[in-house]
Parts: C-alpha cells; sequence; structure tokens
C-alpha cells in the first residue's frame, strides 16, 4: 500500500498528508477499486491539507495515473473508506465515514454518474460502527449491498439498524433482518457473560426480537425488568413485551415456509413493501396449506398478516401490478386447486382508504357467471353467456366423423338432447392491453362437451375495474384450431 501512498502524494499539494483510517496504525485511506464502472481500478486516497479533509481519485489511463477528481470532506479524520454497489445499478459507490468525534463519523456515500461524483443523500447518518455486506433476504443475496449502522448508546451498547438504498434514500432493509440480527444477538450474548447490564439485555432483545426469535427476545425482556432501574425505562419495556407478544399472535404457525416474495410500492408512500406468501408444505407433495398472505410495509416497519378465504393448493403465486389505476401496486393471488378441472383460487388486494382491502375473489366471479351449453342440429354448439348476455355459435365439423357419428343421425339431427357445462375460471392473467400502467384481468373457462375431456373451447372475459369493482369489459370464446396437415 505504501507504493500507492506514493503515487498519491505526486497529486496532492506539497503540506498535505495522507490520512489514516482512525483506530487502525499504519493504515492509510487508501483504496483500490472501480468506481465508474469501466472494469479498471481506480485509487482513491484520503488527505488533509490546511485542516480540510479531501479524497481524490486517479485513473489509470495507459499505465499512468491521472487526476480524475477532488472532493472536500468534512470532521477531522476518517474512519471508513469503503466501495461496495449499494444502490440497483450495481455500479460500487464510494462510502465513507469523516470522523466527528472519538466515537463518531458522519457518513458520506459518493457515486460516479454521467461522468461526476454526485453525493447521495444520507439524512445526515453519524454512527459509531459501519458493516457493509450484501445480506442475504428472503431468497439469499442479491448483489446489492446493506449497510448496518451501529450508533453508540452506552457502555458498549449501540443501536443497531440495517439500511438499504432505495429510490434515491436510504431505507431501512427489514427483509435481512433475521439474518445480520442474529449477529446483534451473539454479540450481546457474549458481553452478558461478564457483564449483567439491564441495557445489555435491552439491547439483546431489541435484537431478537428484530432477528424473529420472539420467545427468547421475552426472556430478555423479563431479564431487564428484573433490574431495579430497568433500562431504558419501565414503560418502554413493558410496551416492548406487548409488542413483541402481538408479533407472536400475528406469526400464527410455527411450521410456515416463505412459499413466494415479491417486493413493490403497495400505498404510494414511494417505498418498496415486500409481499409474501407462507404455508405449510405437506412432506413429499407440492401440496400447501394454511397459505397466508403477509405484507411487509417498508415505511412504517409493520407486518399485516392477511388469511385467505381459500388457503390450499398447489404452486401458489403473487403478482404486483395496479389494477385499480391508483399508479399504485395491487396484489393478485392465484393458487392452483389440483382439481380435475384445472380450476383455481384467486383474490386480488389493494390499499384503499388507509386499509389492504379484498377486492376480487374467483369465487364471486364463478357465482355470477352463469353459461348454457347446448348441442343442436347440424353439427353446431350454442353456448349461452348470461354475464355479459352474449351467445356464441361453436361449428364442430372439425371433431371428425367418428365423434359425429355418436351424437347426430346420418341427416345431422341430434340423437338425443346433448348439455355441456362451462368450468369454473382455470386461469386468470393480469394484462395491460392499452399500455397506460393499468392491468385488466383475462379469466379463461374451459367449455366441455359430453364430458370433461371433449373439449370445446375458452370463454376470454376480460375484467376491469370501475371504480368500485371489477366488471366485464368484454368477451369472446377461443376455440381449437383444426389440424390440417393430414389433409
Amino acid at each position: 500500500m505504501n507504493d500507492y501512498v506514493n503515487v498519491l502524494l505526486n497529486f496532492i499539494p506539497p503540506n498535505a498528508s495522507i490520512l489514516e483510517l482512525s483506530g487502525l496504525p499504519n493504515n492509510p485511506a487508501v483504496l483500490l477499486a472501480d468506481i465508474d464502472n469501466d472494469q479498471i481500478d481506480e485509487l482513491v486516497g484520503a488527505y488533509i491539507f490546511n485542516n480540510q479533509n479531501y479524497l481524490i481519485i486517479l485513473k489509470n489511463v495507459d499505465d499512468q495515473w491521472l487526476p480524475l477528481v477532488h472532493i472536500k470532506g468534512s470532521g477531522y479524520g476518517i474512519s471508513s473508506l469503503v466501495a461496495a454497489p449499494i444502490t440497483a445499478n450495481w455500479v460500487n459507490t464510494l462510502i465513507v465515514g469523516w470522523q466527528i468525534g472519538s466515537e463518531w463519523a458522519k457518513l458520506d456515500l459518493l457515486q460516479w454518474i454521467d461522468g461526476g461524483i454526485l453525493r447521495l443523500p444520507t439524512t445526515n447518518i453519524a454512527y459509531s460502527k459501519l458493516e457493509v455486506e450484501d445480506m442475504p433476504g428472503l431468497y439469499g443475496p442479491d448483489g446489492q449491498y446493506e449497510l448496518a449502522i451501529w450508533v453508540h448508546d452506552t457502555g458498549e451498547a449501540y443501536k443497531v439498524d440495517v439500511y438499504r438504498f432505495e429510490d434515491n434514500q436510504l431505507v431501512l432493509a427489514t427483509d435481512v433482518y433475521p439474518y445480520y440480527f442474529k449477529k446483534v444477538e451473539d454479540y450481546y450474548k457474549s458481553l452478558l457473560h461478564s457483564n449483567d447490564f439491564s441495557y445489555y439485555w435491552y439491547y439483546l432483545a431489541e435484537a431478537q426480537k428484530k432477528a424473529g426469535d420472539f420467545k427468547q427476545s421475552l426472556i430478555s425482556i423479563d431479564k431487564a425488568l428484573a433490574f431495579s432501574e430497568p433500562y431504558p425505562s419501565l414503560e418502554s419495556l413493558l410496551n416492548m413485551r406487548k409488542q413483541v407478544l402481538e408479533y407472536m399472535q400475528k406469526s400464527g404457525h410455527n411450521n410456515d415456509e416463505i412459499i413466494v416474495y415479491s417486493r413493490g410500492d403497495l400505498t404510494g408512500n414511494g417505498f418498496l413493501d415486500t409481499v409474501y406468501l407462507t404455508g405449510e408444505k405437506t412432506e413429499g407433495s407440492p401440496f400447501w396449506q394454511n397459505i397466508t398472505l403477509n405484507v411487509l410495509y417498508q415505511h412504517e416497519n409493520t407486518l399485516e398478516r392477511i388469511y385467505l378465504n381459500q388457503n390450499v393448493g398447489y404452486n401458489p403465486t403473487i403478482f404486483l401490478g395496479d389494477f385499480t389505476g391508483d399508479q399504485v401496486d395491487d396484489i393478485l393471488v392465484v393458487i392452483d386447486t389440483g382439481g380435475s378441472g384445472g380450476t383455481i383460487y384467486a383474490f386480488v388486494f389493494s390499499f384503499t382508504h388507509g386499509n389492504m382491502q379484498q377486492v376480487f375473489d374467483v369465487e364471486d366471479f364463478n357465482e355470477t357467471s352463469k353459461y348454457q351449453v347446448l348441442y343442436e342440429n347440424y353439427y353446431k354448439v350454442k353456448v349461452i353467456s348470461y354475464n355479459p348476455n352474449k351467445q356464441y355459435v361453436l361449428d364442430l365439423t372439425s371433431k371428425g366423423e367418428e365423434y359425429l357419428l355418436e351424437i347426430y343421425d346420418e341427416e345431422g339431427i341430434l340423437k338425443e338432447p346433448i348439455e355441456g357445462w362451462v368450468d369454473p375460471v382455470g386461469g386468470l392473467y393480469p394484462i395491460d392491453f392499452a399500455r397506460d400502467g393499468t392491468y385488466e384481468l383475462m379469466a379463461f373457462q374451459e367449455i366441455a362437451g359430453r364430458y370433461h375431456a371433449d373439449a370445446l373451447g375458452y370463454i376470454q372475459t376480460v375484467l376491469k375495474w370501475d371504480g368500485q369493482k371489477f366488471i366485464s369489459d368484454r368477451q369472446n370464446v377461443a376455440i381449437f384450431g383444426e389440424d390440417i396437415s393430414t389433409k
């Protein structure tokens, strides 16, 4: 690293000196990292000149170091100098901690954008310790690094939170809490081996709560309450205990697994909320029971569990998109019933009037969708829809001679009356027909003839939000094409 220090000295004022990372003697604040995403490392160094801190970035051009930019810093020293991709474009951000006190550093995030350095907003976060890591969420690491901010409180206790850069701001990364706060939990357990203080029990309980270890959190809260002067206060600990008990009640089944998840802005506040389905999987089978919709609201850091009217089935899925035209994501949940008709359960939920509400249940649509399927003379089937009022006539001649001779005489007259049926919805698909950002629902219902395998086609109904409910916007029938390859 000394060679790079010597390189940097050639590009800073004669009376300037390279800063050392605080608490780390003989460790100059020098970093090699690709800042501008050209797959070539830049040389970054921190220096002080006339009592003012600076960063300098040098670029290697044809094996020659050239100055790219000088950036004015703050504070009297530097505690952190790291590069990691914390934004959604996965280009390295310079993460700098400018020392502003013996245990405090000011966070500075510097991003190379459009040929220059831009300071990302940090809401003036000051911290005592910092960890930067691509933390695993519901489905493992995603390549975007999170920031764990430790803020000193008392003794060796710290208030800890984890942030992710999203929508041009730092937001709480609650989806990685179960991973990271296990580390925090271990930290406080280690301290408590030789330091039995109320404030360590309190912060241990907080870490266990965020890690989802609610039973252990209650035990730690009770330990903190046992002190004559509990920290932070008796009222705070009792409120915390009540909150943990509420979380335990909402958590429901102990055997729940996360089935699928997605993220989107559900409330219109600009924050990406996390939506996921949980359930109990039958051993040795793809069948799920007790399927539950969970919504983790990012801004409020609250979890809502929504119990579905039909909560068993196969292949549960989530789709997030705007169905109601308010430019906010709604939730579509679809579950295969596993029945012989290939039918589904499906629900749409929308955040309206400050609450998440169910605005569509496919069972209600099935109840109001009434049809008749009537075989007629001369190789035709009439399909009558009563909502909307439509009539369709299907030509059976492509069914083949053997099929027709079973039900028609030589004159094309039915041998006996035959009536088919239309199945409940077997497929429900979000489609933005107008490409205006608002999705409609396309419902598929199979038309069956004499028996279920005697498929005649599909009723296709487009459902559109009218401001209060989903209504039928248009309907048609899709039929199977005739195989002409053998003709």
